[in-house]
């Protein structure tokens, strides 16, 4: 009998060595992941970064941090629109800024809401 098959879990199942390392590394990689901002640009910063890339003064703004890539890096995700006299959106445009730089990364303009 190996020393794996020894050591025994509650009602008898065996447990694995490789399961113990798994209880190890997950709570550790949780720990030490990177926070859900860690930029230095923040939110207030962002908007007025995105502003600067339209030529109209907008209705509203939605803010959103996104994580890309692997490793993942933080972007925000900046719209921006018009309501016309429908009450639907217009000059919808989307900025998205690296979250540590403030470089604009990308611009769409009127994007289909």
């Amino acid at each position: 009998m190996s020393a794996a098959e020894r050591v025994r879990r509650p009602f008898g199942i065996p447990l694995q060595p490789r399961f113990l390392v798994l209880v190890v590394i997950l709570p550790v990689a949780y720990l030490l992941r990177p926070g859900s901002h860690n930029g230095s640009v923040d939110q207030h910063r962002a908007v007025d970064i995105a502003r600067a890339q339209i030529a109209y003064e907008p209705d509203g703004t939605n803010v959103r941090y996104v994580r890309r890539g692997l490793p993942s890096e933080g972007f925000w995700a900046v719209s921006m629109w018009q309501w016309n006299g429908d009450h639907e959106r217009t000059n919808v445009t989307v900025v998205l800024l690296d979250g540590s730089s403030g470089k604009v990364d990308d611009v769409k303009r009127n994007v289909s809401p």
